[in-house]
């Protein structure tokens, strides 16, 4: 019997769900590769733009800060700033707008690279500070005060000072180097007296005269080289003699005298004048029509320049937004208002009066009626500047005239004569002359002592420096 053997084949045939798993799995990862490499390519197509934007907005924004300084820079060195231009950098430009706001200038610069926007703004306040220490403060033409004026508070002249028919200083009186202070028909001063030499005067505390004392009424003690015909309530220090006195305390003789008391300059100097002209000329000229008249309404008015003779008069108010430069005369009347911005605050403003072709017979101020003008809060004035020279040059035109019920501030002709009549009160008077009468007062505020213009000057200050929307 023939015995048979069968061989079994050990190799199985390849199931069809592995290789379905593989060629998934296959395709998973190229899947996975593929989404891996889109994200990256994402990732960096979004760097490469965020870093392009961020490229741009920094390009935007040194181009809008370049504009601002460049504005700032000729704001500074006085040089051409025009209303709007344009600057160009990076291919792109940034506009520069001024706009002059009260007391000063507003500067705003936009660029645009790749509809980037950005945008800078900036504040320039212009000022410089004036202290008025005295209520009245003359030149060499000293000053004159008759028929019951007074100054309420101290003056301090480098010329002569007289007083008569019941005209009064209540608080100090110097009158420097060779100067006199002579008193007729009741001529009292409060404080104390000091001059070159003093006669007819009632002083309320002490009196010191270089040279002589005489025909005086001194409160306290009297110091002097000579003193004659005198009631004086504490001590006599004399040098040379005494005699015709009564003296209530006791008597010094042979003191040296003391010495006279120094001339001293004005506030504000002609060359701060010139820069308020130079600022004032900043914010345009008005040229036509001439005369400029106001007669009714509000306008406002400044930085300006007008060029020719300027009347303020019937009801109308100005309201002042910056220095104003009259290149001719100026008048206010009736029931006119000068008065600064409320957006000034504790600043204070000028007007210059001032025509460098004629400051003998115009470069004049006249008030008078019932004008005011005002600050723009406590401790805020307006200046009212004349640059007239007629009295410096031995003539008679009066540079500023303020009469009857003339309300207003700080007058100030440093080389021309000031002439106060009627009822007129004012805060503080600066002249090379000045002539007080008809019971005119000058009252003396405290806060004239550190005055803070708005106009140039005293350099810029940038009050403020940030990126707006």
């Amino acid at each position: 019997m023939v015995q048979q053997f069968y061989v079994q084949n050990t190799k199985s045939k390849a199931s069809p769900q592995a290789g379905q798993a593989f060629l998934i799995t296959v395709l998973l990862v190229m899947f996975s590769m593929l989404t891996l490499t889109s994200i990256v390519a994402v990732a960096a197509f979004r760097g490469a733009r965020i870093s392009e934007l961020e490229l741009k907005s920094k390009r935007s924004y040194f181009l809008s800060e370049s504009g601002i300084e460049d504005a700032v820079y000729r704001a500074k060195l006085g040089k051409f700033l025009p209303a709007s231009y344009s600057l160009s950098l990076y291919g792109a430009n940034t506009t520069i707008t001024v706009t002059t706001i009260a007391g000063g200038k507003e500067i705003e610069s936009s660029s645009d690279i790749g509809n980037i926007h950005r945008t800078i703004k900036t504040s320039l306040k212009q000022g410089t500070g004036a202290s008025f220490s005295y209520a009245v403060q003359v030149g060499n033409g000293g000053v004159s005060l008759e028929n019951s004026s007074r100054i309420i508070g101290s003056i301090y002249s480098n010329g002569n000072i007289s007083g008569k028919n019941s005209s009064e200083i209540t608080q100090d009186a110097f009158a420097a180097e060779n100067s006199t202070i002579i008193g007729t028909n009741s001529f009292s001063i409060g404080g104390i007296a000091r001059a070159h030499m003093i006669d007819g005067v009632t002083v309320g505390k002490s009196a010191s005269s270089t040279t002589s004392i005489s025909d005086s009424s001194i409160g306290q003690n009297a110091y002097a080289d000579s003193i004659s015909s005198s009631s004086i309530t504490n001590d006599a220090y004399y040098f040379s003699s005494i005699s015709g006195s009564s003296v209530g305390g006791t008597l010094f003789p042979a003191t040296p005298p003391p010495a006279d008391v120094p001339s001293v300059g004005f506030p504000i100097s002609d060359d701060q004048i010139n820069a308020f002209e130079a600022y004032a000329q900043s914010g345009g000229v008005h040229s036509s029509p001439c005369p400029y008249i106001i007669s009714s309404g509000t306008v406002d008015l400044g930085p300006i320049k007008i060029d020719c003779d300027f009347t303020i008069t019937g009801t109308a108010v100005v309201n002042m937004r910056g220095t104003i430069w009259v290149r001719g005369n100026f008048t206010m009347s009736s029931t006119a208002k000068l008065k600064l911005d409320p957006s000034f605050g504790l600043n204070s403003e000028v007007v210059v009066v001032d025509n460098p072709l004629n400051r003998t017979t115009s470069s004049k101020i006249s008030l008078e009626n019932s004008v005011q003008i005002l600050g723009s809060a406590p401790g805020s004035y307006i200046a009212i500047i004349s640059q007239n020279n007629s009295a410096e040059l031995g003539g008679s035109e009066v540079a500023i005239r303020p009469k009857n019920s003339v309300d207003a501030s700080i007058y100030y002709a440093k080389h021309g004569l000031i002439n106060i009549e009627n009822s007129a009160s004012l805060k503080e008077v600066t002249a090379y002359k000045l002539s007080i009468k008809n019971s005119a007062t000058v009252s003396y505020e405290s806060g004239l002592a550190s005055v803070q213009f708005a106009g140039p000057t005293g350099g810029l200050d940038v009050t403020g420096w940030l990126e707006v929307p």
